[in-house]
């Protein structure tokens, strides 16, 4: 799993917007059968700390530390998923953690 996180001064206009879906659209092609499932995440939502301390500040797209999305992607192994994270155009925007998934 590609997991997409925010940082800070990207810019987040709607041009700007479209511009990096239509890259990831594109590089998404590019991975045929490799590519399970994208999902772009509300830009709402409540960040849970605790039990007593409930943060409800968004929108995230703005707070680096924020996840953005994720790709599913299958790969042979860790070495592969993070050759193909770094073919990712969205690198240039965003940070990308890879992390197996359990199955």
């Amino acid at each position: 799993m590609l997991i997409f996180r925010g940082q800070e001064g990207i810019d987040t206009s709607e041009a700007a917007l479209k511009e990096r879906i239509n890259l990831h659209v594109n590089w998404i092609k590019k991975l045929g059968d490799q590519h399970i499932d994208s999902q772009r995440l509300e830009e709402t939502g409540t960040h849970l700390i605790n039990h007593d301390h409930v943060i409800t500040d968004g929108p995230f797209i703005e707070a680096k530390e924020i996840v953005l999305g994720f790709t599913i992607i299958a790969a042979k192994n860790m070495e592969e998923a993070v050759f193909l994270a770094k073919t990712c155009p969205l690198l240039n925007y965003f940070e990308i953690i890879v992390r197996p998934v359990i199955s």
